[in-house]
This record gives C-alpha cells, structure tokens and sequence, in this order.
C-alpha cells in the first residue's frame, strides 16, 4: 500500500515542522491507483510519507462552489460513462465561498500525482481561484469532503525544503458498476496576494470489454474441476463438482468478471512454493472446455477450447470460490 507522498524535487530533506503534520490517523490507497509521476521519478525525487490532516476550519469559510445537478450513479463500462461519472465527481467539489473556476491552463507545480492506469481513463480537470492561503485551503477540503466521498490521503510538493503545493485526494465510499477505480485529486498552491490556485481532476477507469470471454450457459457443463498445487508440483489437490447448483455458481462467477484493466501493478514473484489454482468447466454438449487460471497479479488468465483470451478481474473472487470447494 502507498500513500501520497511527499517529494521534494531536490533531493532536500523535508521541513522538520509542517502546520498539518500529525493531526489524524494517515490514509492510505491501493498501490496500483497511486504513484509519483513519471517525471518526478526522472528527476531523482525523493519520497517520503506524508502527515495527514488538520482540523475543520471556523464556520467563516463554509461554502461550495455552485454545480449542477448530477444523478447519484451511473453504471457503465465505457468511455462514457466513466466520463460522465468523473464530472458528476468534479461538481460535487465543495470549496470555500468566493471561490471561482478560471479558463484552464497548465500551472507550475499544479501537475498532481495520479494513479497509474494506462488505458480506458478519463481525467476531467479544472482550475479554481481560491481567496484563502494554501494551509488553511487544505484544512477546509479535508473538513467538506464531497458527498458520498471520503479523504483518502494527503500529501505535499517540495524543493529545496520548502513546501510548494499540497494535495487533499477523495475517492467514493461506494463504485458504480463497471467502474474500476475513482478518485478525486486537488493540487493547491499560493498566489503573490495570499489566496491559492487549485487544480481538480476526476480520475476515472472504467473496465474493459471481456473481449471473446463470452458468458456461458450453466446448461451447458456437466462439471467444473478445481485443482490447487504449488508450482513444482507439491501438494496438489483436485476436487470434481457435478451438482447443478454447485455449477450453477461456478458459471455465474465466471460470468461476473470483469475484463482486466490496464494498470500499472505490483506482483509478488514466483517461486516453486507459489499456489495455483485451476478452474476447468467441462461441456455437456458442444460447448468448448473454459479453463480460468488466476495470477498473483490481480487478474485471471481464461482459455476457451484452444484459445487464450484475453484476461479477466478478480483473482481474487476466483481463488476464494477454490479455496471454498476444496476445504
């Protein structure tokens, strides 16, 4: 699991002191949806953790930007539907009164560090002139959580030990179906007068279309065989269910994966000790043989009769379903 992270874009140690150091529990999101920009990696910055949060600033700030009305959730597994999903996020940004959205443009320091999916993302943006100073910026966003979100991290910007731009991260108590992963990202930093910039982007993937993993018909298979063995072989255990309702279950399973996202991820590595699992449906008829073979990074690899198609999400919902008939 990462956190946001401070970089300093120096090298230099971080402030000893911050105004918004140890004031909450630290947050943390998954390491496949947060990383430090491949550009900040180039330039040999260094990481740190961050302190979390401050307190809700004093009744004088509350406000929001005004937005339109957006439906609660929408479900879909597309382009647009994800897009949709996004600035349904970004209009739901509360900010403090007086606060006004400007034509866009690209700011110094204002590029925040977002989650590593290389396909099927979306990324609405805006800008936003905020008349309060950075540090008390970051104590209202973490106070006025957008509804239905929560604050999933914090974080800073720094160069030569001085703390140049924070970043306050929101992500959804609960996904639309056929949403992968969600998040809104603001990135704030001082003007000359006192006041902050602040930029937001609704970072949405949405998942793939299963490509020729077409669903099944439980009718049509007379058996599902679940085999677990270590990779050399050890320990190998098999079980064959024939009952319709077990394979039943096992199809709608099957059926209920979603096409792998593209994300960038960590993955354990393979050793002779490692467990597999295999999940064979055998036809009652002409049907083709379906073999699901999850991986330790996160996906389920799936051949139909001959034919390797292309992955599927998650592993996890595939192992559990094993572990279950083989105990």
């Amino acid at each position: 699991m990462l956190t946001e992270q401070d970089v300093d874009r120096s090298g230099a140690p971080v402030p000893p002191k911050d105004p918004l150091r140890g004031k909450r529990p630290q947050l943390k999101l998954a390491a496949s949806l947060v990383a430090v920009t491949a550009m900040l990696a180039a330039a040999g910055a260094t990481i740190a953790v961050p302190a979390a949060a401050g307190p809700a600033l004093a009744g004088t700030l509350a406000g929001r930007v005004s937005a339109p009305r957006t439906p609660a959730a929408i479900a879909a597994d597309s382009r647009s539907g994800a897009t949709a999903y996004a600035r349904h996020l970004l209009a739901r940004l509360r900010l403090p009164g007086g606060s006004r959205r400007m034509h866009w443009k690209h700011v110094a320091d204002l590029s925040p560090s977002l989650a590593l999916i290389l396909t099927d993302v979306v990324d609405p943006r805006a800008l936003y002139h905020v008349p309060e100073p950075m540090t008390e910026l970051g104590k209202y966003l973490q106070a006025h959580a957008p509804g239905g979100m929560t604050v999933s991290s914090t974080g800073w910007f720094s160069n030569r030990g001085k703390i140049r731009a924070r970043t306050v991260t929101f992500s959804p108590r609960r996904l639309p179906a056929g949403i992968y992963s969600a998040m809104l990202v603001t990135t704030f930093k001082p003007t000359r007068n006192g006041a902050a910039l602040l930029r937001a982007d609704a970072q949405v993937a949405w998942f793939p279309s299963r490509g020729g993993a077409v669903r099944l018909r439980a009718a049509d298979y007379a058996s599902v065989t679940i085999t677990r063995s270590r990779q050399d072989g050890r320990d190998k255990r098999s079980r064959t269910v024939s009952g319709a309702r077990q394979v039943r279950k096992l199809v709608a399973l099957y059926n209920r994966l979603h096409g792998a996202p593209d994300a960038v991820t960590t993955c354990p590595e393979d050793g002779p000790s490692t467990i597999e699992y295999r999940l064979a449906f055998h036809p009652a008829r002409t049907a083709q043989k379906v073999v699901l073979a999850p991986t330790n990074c996160l996906t389920v690899g799936v051949t139909i009769g001959s034919h390797p198609e292309p992955d599927l999400y998650p592993a996890s919902a595939v192992v559990a379903a094993a572990r279950r008939v083989l105990r």
